[in-house]
């Protein structure tokens, strides 16, 4: 398979014309999928417009039936049933394919990726085509890649304008080795603290601050216990989207190349159903007169952070040295 950076949209859409009109008669396939958000959430809208896209493109033939908000369980779950066939489909964050594909592990180190656009780059490339591939292996056939957005620090008390301020702040972090020793490495000190606990803990104390990206600072309503954000963007964490490899092999060539140039433009759907709702958050908290600081030199927080990269991403330094040299 090609790199999806080079699967341009008219390309996508002259071949599949033509493939359509050149189609032999074929079954009818609804792909099931699933994905723990809602409606409206950037990815199922994705998949959504994707299911739209291959019943035009068959006149009905094949559609997309969404299982959302873990009508069908968690991440792990929905990809144990793709695993096994009986499930079509699912979007899932990359640390659930971990143990599939380890390399995907590295994606979880702090500015692995330097810009969003570099994460594109990357992952729209032969590194991120490579890491997909290898999914077969787990009875998956790796379809893109969706943006999740870039995590950012905020608190209650003061604005990071520099890594100096994160100097003493107690910061609440998922339950992971890798993003405790970053916020401490940084000079503050991170706090495994479980979501659905961490408004109380920023209003009590027990927390200064937390990082995450825009829409779950405004959604959360966290801009109200932690006033100032920074775009620190130090972890930018891509998801994906898998097809049940079981299902795949006995598809057409033809429904197999209709699937793909659907899944390259619901990829793009999603990029941009994503940043205008990124855009969109920090314009409203802006907007209620709370401080968001965009303009900060990141290379402190970089180079900061680089043992943690050494010491969690040993085992991917081939794929870091890769990474990072992709301009």
């Amino acid at each position: 398979m090609l790199p999806f950076r080079g699967m341009r949209r008219s390309l996508a859409a002259t071949l599949v014309a033509g493939a359509v009109l050149a189609a032999p008669a074929a079954h009818a396939l609804e792909i099931k999928s699933s994905d723990v958000h809602p409606m409206g959430y950037p990815t199922t809208d994705a998949i959504q417009y994707m299911g739209e896209l291959l019943n035009s493109w068959t006149s009905g033939r094949m559609d997309i039936k969404i299982f959302h908000s873990m009508q069908l369980g968690g991440e792990k779950e929905a990809l144990e049933q793709v695993q096994l066939g009986a499930l079509e489909m699912t979007r899932v964050s990359v640390g659930v394919v971990g143990p599939i594909v380890e390399e995907f592990n590295a994606f979880n180190l702090p500015y692995f990726f330097r810009s969003v656009e570099h994460m594109h780059k990357v992952v729209d490339g032969e590194i991120g085509t490579e890491l997909l591939n290898k999914l077969e292996k787990g009875g998956l056939i790796g379809l893109g890649y969706m943006d999740a957005g870039s995590r950012s620090f905020y608190n209650n008390t003061r604005p990071i304008t520099s890594i100096e301020d994160l100097k003493g702040l107690k910061i609440r972090v998922m339950q992971n080795p890798i993003f405790i020793e970053m916020v401490n490495s940084m000079g503050g000190n991170g706090l495994p603290i479980s979501f659905s606990e961490l408004y109380t803990s920023l209003q009590t104390g027990v927390v200064d601050g937390a990082e995450n990206n825009p829409p779950s600072y405004e959604s959360g309503k966290h801009y109200e216990v932690a006033k100032y954000y920074t775009l620190t963007e130090h972890l930018m964490v891509p998801e994906i989207f898998v097809f049940s490899k079981k299902v795949w092999d006995k598809l057409s060539p033809l429904d197999q190349q209709l699937i793909r140039k659907a899944s390259v433009l619901a990829v793009e759907k999603e990029r941009e159903l994503w940043a205008a709702r990124e855009r969109k958050s920090l314009e409203a908290v802006k907007a209620m007169g709370y401080q968001v600081v965009t303009d900060i030199d990141k290379e402190p927080f970089i180079k900061a952070t680089e043992p943690v990269r050494m010491k969690f991403g040993e085992k991917f330094a081939d794929l870091i040295k890769r990474a990072a040299a992709v301009k």
